[in-house]
């Protein structure tokens, strides 16, 4: 089929450029110490994040009338897919990480793969779907250095390094009715954290020689988990319009998922010697501790999030779409009460966060005016992050732009669509309180390609 070679093309490019991309290209965050690392900013699909993360109520028909993304974030929505959909996308990430004290500023640019995912009606009269994918959940990556005086003469570098991060494979299951679908994601998280610490004697002035001492802990862990979601849509309010026999409905929309808690089993390495270390070469002289296999268990924390929409739907002869839709949700997990490492706990808080989001289509079907075809989006973000480094909190906001853009010309003998979703974030993590700030901006770029597959032929 064509869309299968589409898809195959696709994904080889997407793999090219994650492994050409420059492992020194990545995201310079001292937050991501913590926890599992810095959460994925808004890791919905490209047409959520458009609209300030919104997306547990976000279902089908708000995507025009021309193809459809994959609402990885509520698997309610697979029961309402209509077309086999592939859906991909990249972000592009700028951040500037701003220190109080001691002043400092420090800017770090990045690409990076923020979902794949696949969504097939398994049967359309009974409107059962599925979706599977993969998509990273956080991210660990940080070197950060710190001159200590300890004396008059001596001064000791710490140099923290970190790297690694959580990913989810997934597959979920969704059944749809009238007014309600229900539906489940499951799979295996699976990550790792890498966290190292250098220490180095500098501007010794005495004839003294002190060698460097590093102490290193590598985890690895994986285990499964289940998500479950609920969607569905009501109308409250129709006109009809007799001479032309289109409608014009109002309807809300709903929206809850709830992620249940989970505990990760662990393999741990620890190592601490002194010796030599350079960038380029390691040599270690004497070996203080060194254990292998070390198991142990991760335990993260329960996340509901529930939301609603409003929106304005245009039933006309050609089809079915959403002009206009306006829509809130919130989230919240219990990391500080819930979240240990080894039985140890870190520094975090119970996090949340309040979405909003808009969105407006003038007409999907107006194929002479290009641009009343287009989707347009915008939307908000704001609330409290689950890092807590210096026991104030992290507050976060965000505001978020973003279109949905046709990329292939409508022919009505064509059962193929092509979409771009492209969403633009600016926000910033921690505030005036905190002694480290972090902005970023974020560019997303969403591909979908969809297709009537499966189709029962039929003969005269």
């Amino acid at each position: 089929m064509l869309l299968a070679k589409q898809i195959s093309r696709v994904t080889i490019l997407v793999v090219l450029v994650c492994y050409l991309t420059p492992g020194k290209a990545q995201n310079n965050s001292p937050f991501s110490r913590y926890g599992l690392g810095n959460e994925v900013m808004n890791g919905q699909n490209a047409a959520s994040q458009g609209m300030g993360g919104f997306s547990t109520a976000f279902n089908s028909s708000m995507n025009g009338s021309y193809g459809q993304s994959v609402n990885i974030n509520n698997p309610a929505s697979y029961g309402q897919l209509f077309m086999t959909t592939f859906d991909i996308a990249m972000s592009l990430n700028q951040t500037t990480l701003i220190r109080t004290n001691p002043a400092g500023r420090e800017k770090t640019n990045y690409l990076v793969p923020n979902y794949l995912a696949i969504g097939v009606p398994i049967n359309k009269e009974r409107k059962i779907g599925l979706a599977f994918g993969l998509k990273p959940l956080t991210s660990i990556h940080y070197s950060v250095n710190e001159l200590v005086n300890i004396n008059p003469k001596d001064t000791l570098l710490n140099n923290y390094k970190g790297d690694g991060g959580l990913n989810q494979l997934f597959i979920g299951f969704a059944k749809s009715w009238k007014y309600m679908s229900i539906g489940l994601n499951t799979g295996y998280n699976f990550g790792r954290k890498d966290i190292e610490t250098l220490k180095t004697i500098l501007y010794n002035p005495d004839s003294t020689y002190y060698y460097q001492s590093k102490s290193s802990t590598k985890t690895s862990f994986g285990g499964a988990f289940l998500k479950l979601g609920v969607q569905g849509e009501f109308p409250i309010y129709t006109i009809d319009h007799p001479a032309t026999k289109e409608k014009t409905e109002y309807a809300i929309s709903y929206g809850a998922t709830y992620t249940l808690d989970q505990t990760l089993k662990a393999r741990q390495d620890v190592t601490r010697a002194i010796g030599t270390y350079t960038a380029n070469t390691e040599t270690p002289l004497d070996t203080a501790l060194s254990t292998t296999n070390n198991r142990g268990n991760i335990t993260l924390p329960s996340f509901i999030a529930a939301g609603f929409a409003i929106h304005k739907k245009q039933i006309v002869a050609r089809g079915t779409y959403d002009q206009w839709v306006f829509g809130l949700e919130m989230n919240q997990s219990a990391w500080k009460d819930a979240y240990t490492f080894y039985g140890k706990r870190d520094p975090l808080s119970n996090a949340y966060m309040i979405r909003g989001g808009v969105q407006y289509n003038p007409d999907p079907y107006a194929f002479e005016n290009y641009w009343s075809t287009v989707i347009y989006r915008a939307g908000f973000f704001t609330g409290k992050d689950y890092v807590n480094i210096d026991n104030n909190g992290l507050k976060v906001t965000g505001f978020t732009l973003g279109m949905g853009l046709p990329i292939r010309k409508y022919r009505s003998y064509d059962y193929q669509f092509t979409i771009l979703n492209v969403a633009l974030q600016l926000g910033q993590r921690g505030s005036s309180i905190n002694n480290f700030k972090e902005s970023f901006l974020q560019f997303t770029v969403g591909y979908s390609l969809s297709d009537v597959w499966f189709n029962k032929r039929k003969y005269d």
